[in-house]
């Protein structure tokens, strides 16, 4: 099993990350509704949506979303959410980013570093493939990814804490051009100690730039933050890259 396999259809997951709140996904979405319009773009399929955070933004600013993930718990956990939002207009499926759904849409994102999962760059670059796949002619691709620059020289090597009874720990490292985290969790509540390992390919603004021109895309805009600040590689905390999808992919 893969690492993303295990840890994102884990619990703990979410209670790892319990602080990501709706306020940081609607200023993305924000973003987003401010260079792709839901009344000239409306269908947009959401790559890697996780447990829908960023799907529901999008739908509630009147898109039409698909959203898929390869983690049968965090669609479950989309699909529960979006019902008692009654939101209509998104639907959650279970897929793998680098298979391409049989459909195509207006727009497609890549939001939150949910890329650079695979030690083969080639894995990574199907990821790309499909996103070229999936969308019309001139449709729009936004992907945000971590500033790789940034992560590489203010990385933080360990963090530690308590929540509801549960230690946890956190070790972060680089090696072979990947960023590590590994994650430990103790407690009586989880019956012991449980281990998880995170790990993402460090892809730099060139590497994005190179690899979406060669995959049908043409950059248009790039960002350091969700409030639409210019990209600064030493001091900006995202990648954030608007493309169009080329008439011939």
């Amino acid at each position: 099993m893969s690492w993303f396999e295990d840890w994102f259809d884990s619990p703990l997951y979410e209670f790892l990350y319990a602080y990501r709140d709706e306020e940081e996904a609607n200023q993305l979405a924000d973003l987003i509704e401010n260079h792709i319009s839901p009344e000239t773009y409306p269908e947009v399929v959401d790559v890697g949506c996780g447990r829908g955070r960023h799907s529901r933004s999008l739908a509630e600013r009147g898109f039409s979303v698909t959203g898929f993930d390869l983690s049968p718990k965090a669609i479950e956990k989309a699909r529960k959410i979006a019902d008692e939002w009654n939101l209509t207009n998104v639907r959650f499926l279970i897929n793998d980013m680098r298979t391409p759904l049989p459909e195509t849409f207006d727009a497609a994102v890549n939001l939150f570093t949910t890329f650079g999962y695979f030690i083969d760059e080639q894995e990574n670059v199907k990821v790309l493939k499909s996103v070229r796949a999936m969308l019309k002619p001139n449709g729009f691709f936004l992907i945000d990814f971590m500033n790789a620059k940034k992560v590489e020289h203010e990385l933080k090597a360990e963090e530690h804490g308590v929540h509801k009874g549960i230690e946890y720990s956190i070790r972060r490292y680089i090696q072979d051009g990947c960023v590590y985290k590994e994650i430990q969790f103790r407690g009586e509540v989880i019956d012991g100690m449980r281990t998880y390992t995170e790990r993402v390919r460090l892809f730099d603004k060139q590497w994005f730039m190179e690899s979406l021109n060669k995959t049908g895309f043409t950059p248009i805009k790039i960002w350091g933050d969700y409030s639409g600040t210019s990209f600064d590689e030493d001091n900006s905390p995202r990648l954030v890259i608007l493309s169009h999808s080329n008439e011939q992919g």
